[in-house]
């Protein structure tokens, strides 16, 4: 699917005729358009799959009529039952007249398109694609914290593998966000460093370095975000495990209050109760084994209590 856009004074807006645009956006090509990129555009073929590649890292080449460059992206996060947070690719193609983004998927590029942009060339919409992939990482990894946070609250009190799953698949996801901004950050020294090539002016290149500084924050972040969930791992497991193992020891005490009086209920239920209370009326007597199993059930549970099965809060040292 192919989408034009121009740059006016600073702005991106979308045509609305079929004609070409200075800003032009394939998403999701098809193999017709796969074609025309190659064979009409002058792209390299392996360079035009590997913008659509997810597993692709960050690079620029130079062609001997476009710039090729390929970033990372974050996907737009869907709510649901998976908490993995995935990481895309695409390709930016400059040209002299104008540039060719290509991504594996429709995601909206230039959502702010009418907010002006530091840099009124092609090389400054790129720059524009890197501001924003910069900024979608930082807004998701808030998201992860807010829902590590979250997480943590409820590995307190569960006893199931579902809290340790969604864990699990947060730093599962932090982990490709810690590669794509790692591979971001040297593309966009590498960036700098062509500057003059790639033909930035002194504002893009300014605007360049403002955001290597978000990117490298966002890295940052990522590699922070990791490294505590990594340490934490284990001591969460722990801690479902000892929840897990709390349940069970009040289960082993209910049972133990409860094991004498099933004695006695069984004993009650046999003839011979009949025949040892036969003198006695029979509300009686099953009032005074109803006593009797409340007083023997009372008194098992401060012996249990007594010898340790409660939790002792003061303990002599």
């Amino acid at each position: 699917m192919l989408k034009n856009h121009d740059l006016v004074d600073g702005k991106i807006v979308c045509r609305t005729d079929d004609k070409p645009g200075m800003i032009q956006v394939y998403s999701a090509p098809t193999e017709e358009e796969k074609r025309y990129l190659v064979e009409d555009c002058g792209i390299d073929e392996h360079t035009l799959y590997s913008a659509l590649d997810d597993d692709e890292i960050s690079r620029v080449e130079y062609e001997a009529n476009h710039v090729a460059v390929i970033l990372k992206r974050p996907r737009y996060y869907k709510a649901g039952r998976s908490l993995e947070f995935k990481v895309s690719s695409l390709g930016a193609f400059l040209f002299n007249d104008r540039i060719i983004i290509v991504q594996s998927e429709p995601n909206p590029l230039f959502e702010h398109g009418r907010t002006p942009l530091r840099g009124q060339t092609i090389p400054g919409v790129l720059l524009r694609l890197l501001h924003h992939s910069t900024h979608h990482f930082l807004e998701h990894l808030r998201v992860i914290r807010n829902i590590s946070d979250e997480i943590e609250h409820k590995i307190e009190f569960s006893v199931t593998n579902k809290a340790l799953v969604n864990m699990f698949s947060l730093l599962k996801s932090l982990t490709y966000y810690e590669s794509a901004t790692s591979a971001n950050q040297l593309l966009l020294l590498k960036l700098k460093n062509d500057a003059g090539k790639i033909g930035f002016n002194e504002e893009e290149i300014d605007f360049l370095d403002d955001i290597t500084v978000e990117n490298k924050q966002c890295d940052n972040l990522a590699n922070i975000y990791t490294g505590i969930l990594t340490g934490m791992s284990d001591a969460r497991v722990s801690v479902v495990s000892n929840n897990l193992a709390i349940i069970m020891k009040y289960l082993a005490f209910i049972n133990i209050v409860f094991m004498p009086l099933n004695v006695i209920t069984g004993l009650g239920g046999m003839s011979e109760f009949s025949m040892m209370t036969e003198k006695l009326w029979w509300p009686h007597a099953y009032s005074l084994l109803v006593l009797a199993m409340v007083i023997i059930g009372y008194a098992t549970y401060l012996l249990v209590r007594r010898v340790g099965t409660g939790d002792r809060t003061n303990r002599k040292g």
